[in-house]
C-alpha cells in the first residue's frame, strides 16, 4: 500500500460522524449512500472508528421526542427505468409482463402446449393412459401463430389413438390368426402357407456348406435345416453360399452389439436391417423390379388420408422401410409410372410425397422399435400409414375401374421389435369401408443364426408376391394396362 493511500485512509477514519447516524437503500445498481443529521446542540464528534457493525444496518422507524408520534424514514419515489441505449433503445420488460410478451422461438416451449398426436413422444414414458399433455418446441416461422390456434388441443396416448381407429368413416380394426370372427382374406393363404412352413426350419442352409454349419450350430445330419445334395454342387455355388454364411454372421454379430450397448433405432436400421434387406433382395429380385428403401424421413403428404382422428397430424406417422416396385430405367414401365406421376396433382403415386420414392409403387411397409421401444407405438404408426395407402389407391384407379368392381390388394406390414420380425396382413373391405388388419406371423428372429436364414427366406418369398401379384395389380388397376401386354424389362 503506497504512503497516499494511507494518508487518504487515515484521514476517512477521522472524519466526524453525527449521533442519529441512518442508512439509506438504493437501487442494487448505484452505490449506498449515508444520509445523516447532526442534532442541534451537540458538540460531541464520532468518527468511524466508533461505529459498530450493526450501526451500519439500515434504521427502523425512529420515535419522535416531540410530540410521540412515529414518523417513517424517508424513500424514493419509483420512476420508470429509463431505455438503454446499449442495443437500439429496447425497453427492458418486467416479470409481470413476461408470459404475455412474444418470444423467441426457442423460448416458446415453455408456453406452449402439444396440439399433435406424436406416437414417438410417448415410447419413452410408455403412457398408455386416455389423454396425455405434452410441452414441445416450435421450429417453424408461424409457430406463435399455431400456438395460439391449436393450443387447446390435446393428444392422445397410442391405446386411446387405436380405440379411436375402430369408430372414424374407414374403420381399422385388428384380428388374430387364427380369428373367431375375421376369416383370413383368400388372397393371402398361399403366402400364409408358405411362410408358416419356413418356420419349421427346413432347407434353410444350402448343403454345400453343411458341415461349416454344424460345426458352428451342433446339429447333426438329420436335421431339416439343410437342402438335399442330389448333385455335387458347383465351386460357383459353394462360394456364393459360404458367402452368405459370412454375412449372416456378421449380422448376427452386429444385432447381439446393438442390443448390448442400447444402440438407437438408426443404429439398429443402418447395422441390421438394411444388411438383412439387401441380402435378401438383391441378385434375382432386384432383376424382377422389387428393392427396399429407407424411408424414415418419408412423410404423409395429404392429411386428407389420415385417419379421423382429434389431433392427428401426418408429420410425425413415419415407418422405416418400403418394399416397392423399382422399374429398371429406360423400361416401358418406368415411362408409364412417370406419366401416371406428371398427371397427379401431388407428383407422386404414392402416400408421401418424398422424391426418392415418388415415382417408385409402395407394396410392403415396415416399421421398428429396438428393444426397448413401445410397441402400442409401433402399432398405431403402421395402422396410420396402411389407411393412408389404401386411401391413395383409392385416388389412383384408373377411371374405367370403378372402386365397386374392383377389390384393392391386401397389403403385408412388417413389423420388427428387437431382434423379432413378424408379418401383418392388411385386407380393404369395400362393403363396410373396412379395413382389417390379420395379425401375426412369425419372420425369425436376428438373436440366432437361423432365425437370420428364416428372415432371409421369408422376405425373398414376400418379394415373390410383389413380383407376381401386386405388380401385376397396379399395373392393370392403376395404369390401365394389361401387364401381359407391357414387357416390364425392355424399353
Amino acid at each position: 500500500m503506497t504512503s497516499e493511500s494511507l494518508s487518504v485512509e487515515s484521514w476517512l477514519s477521522d472524519l466526524p460522524v453525527p449521533e442519529d447516524y441512518e442508512l439509506l437503500t438504493c437501487p442494487s445498481n448505484k452505490r449506498k449512500k449515508a444520509k445523516a443529521t447532526r442534532p442541534v446542540g451537540s458538540s460531541k464528534r464520532r468518527t468511524l472508528r466508533d461505529i459498530q457493525p450493526n450501526a451500519m444496518a439500515p434504521s427502523s422507524p425512529t420515535q419522535d421526542k416531540s410530540d410521540g408520534k412515529r414518523k417513517q424514514s424517508p424513500r424514493k419515489t419509483p420512476t420508470t427505468p429509463k431505455p438503454s441505449r446499449g442495443r437500439r433503445g429496447k425497453q427492458p420488460q418486467s416479470p409481470e409482463d413476461h408470459a404475455t410478451t412474444p418470444r423467441a422461438v426457442g423460448q416458446l416451449s415453455l408456453l406452449t402446449k402439444k396440439p399433435l398426436f406424436d406416437p414417438r413422444s410417448h415410447a419413452a414414458a410408455g403412457t398408455e393412459d386416455d389423454i396425455v399433455e405434452d410441452d414441445t418446441s416450435l421450429t417453424s416461422e408461424d409457430s406463435m401463430h399455431k400456438s395460439s390456434t391449436r393450443s387447446s388441443q390435446r393428444t392422445l396416448s397410442p391405446r386411446k389413438a387405436r380405440a379411436y381407429m375402430q369408430d372414424t368413416e374407414m374403420s381399422v380394426n385388428i384380428a388374430k390368426i387364427p380369428s373367431s370372427i375375421y376369416s383370413f382374406p383368400p388372397a393371402a393363404q398361399n403366402l400364409r402357407k408358405d411362410l408358416e412352413a419356413l418356420q419349421k426350419r427346413k432347407g434353410l442352409i444350402h448343403g454345400s456348406i453343411r458341415e461349416l454349419a454344424q460345426e458352428k450350430l451342433g446339429n447333426d445330419d438329420e436335421d431339416p435345416l439343410y437342402k438335399d445334395r442330389a448333385t455335387s454342387p458347383t465351386p460357383e455355388e459353394t462360394f456364393e453360399h459360404l458367402q452368405i454364411w459370412h454375412r449372416v454372421l456378421q449380422i448376427e454379430g452386429a444385432a447381439e452389439e446393438c442390443e448390448v450397448e442400447d444402440c438407437a433405432e438408426a443404429s439398429w436400421n443402418a447395422e441390421v436391417h438394411c444388411k438383412i434387406l439387401r441380402e435378401t433382395l438383391q441378385g434375382q429380385w432386384r432383376s424382377k423390379n422389387v428393392w427396399y428403401r429407407d424411408i424414415t424421413t418419408a412423410k404423409i403428404f395429404d392429411e386428407e388420408h389420415l385417419p379421423k382422428i382429434p389431433g392427428l397430424s401426418a408429420k410425425s406417422k413415419l415407418v422405416d422401410f418400403a418394399i416397392m416396385v423399382r422399374p429398371q430405367e429406360s423400361t416401358v414401365l418406368e415411362d408409364a409410372i412417370e406419366g401416371k406421376c406428371s398427371s397427379m396433382p401431388s407428383k407422386t403415386i404414392n402416400q408421401t410425397d418424398a422424391s426418392y420414392i415418388r415415382n417408385k409403387p409402395i407394396a410392403i411397409s415396415m416399421e421398428v422399435k429396438r428393444p426397448a421401444g413401445n410397441e402400442d407405438v409401433a402399432t398405431v404408426e403402421l395402422l396410420t400409414w396402411v389407411t393412408a395407402h389404401y386411401n391413395m389407391l383409392k385416388v389412383l384407379l384408373h377411371p374405367n375401374n370403378a372402386l365397386v368392381t374392383f377389390e384393392l390388394p391386401v397389403l403385408p406390414l412388417i413389423q420388427v421389435h428387437g431382434h423379432m420380425w413378424n408379418l401383418w396382413i392388411a385386407e380393404y373391405k369395400n362393403a363396410n369401408n373396412e379395413i382389417i388388419v390379420h395379425r401375426r406371423i412369425s419372420l425369425g428372429s436376428t438373436d440366432k443364426i437361423v432365425g437370420i436364414y428364416q428372415i432371409i427366406a421369408s422376405v425373398q418369398r414376400l418379394a415373390q408376391w410383389v413380383a407376381e401379384e401386386y405388380q401385376p395389380w397396379w399395373i392393370k388397376a392403376i395404369l390401365g394396362v394389361d401387364p401381359e401386354t407391357l414387357d416390364v424389362r425392355q424399353a
